[in-house]
């Protein structure tokens, strides 16, 4: 802000992602929080070359702010490159798996397809209780001003009893 000429204004959007971030924690600081896996990306209609966020960087910490437990929080990488053998050894409980793009998926029966894939795992917890959740937008790509509706998001999907 203060390099564009604009330092009051981007202050006030601070302090209201402050605010926002500290409100998803708070909603979600007394909830038992997920073993969660977080896919950045994969293949399309496959769990071939599946990406998650590892222990360090921006989709890390707004998993933990939104009540989660990174499966992958003890590797010091921001990605971690996952094979079934390690998606099954880590249990996630729930797996949040992100599309970049649109708001919401363009085609429900390939969202319903998407979804499906994951049944190739099925002994995995999350898939077992049907905690898949995919979540769809570009506020999760770049850390920015809408990293607050990046952790409401998840937040919800994580903890819908503690939006209601």
């Amino acid at each position: 802000g203060a390099a564009t000429g604009h330092a009051a204004e981007a202050e006030r959007v601070a302090r209201d992602l402050e605010r926002r971030l500290a409100a998803v924690r708070s909603k979600t600081a007394h909830l038992k929080k997920p073993k969660t896996l977080l896919v950045m990306g994969r293949e399309t209609l496959t769990l071939r070359n599946l990406n998650a966020s590892g222990g360090v960087g921006f989709l890390h910490e707004v998993l933990e702010i939104a009540g989660g437990t990174n499966v992958f929080a003890d590797v010091r990488r921001e990605a971690v490159s996952v094979s079934n053998e390690m998606l099954l050894s880590r249990a996630p409980e729930a797996v949040i798996d992100l599309h970049y793009g649109a708001s919401e998926p363009a085609d429900r029966s390939r969202a319903q397809q998407e979804l499906a894939i994951w049944q190739a795992v099925a002994s995995v917890p999350a898939v077992r209780l049907k905690r898949v959740i995919p979540l769809y937008g570009d506020q999760f790509v770049v850390p920015g001003p809408r990293i607050a509706q990046a952790a409401e998001e998840m937040a919800r999907a994580l903890h819908p009893e503690a939006f209601k």
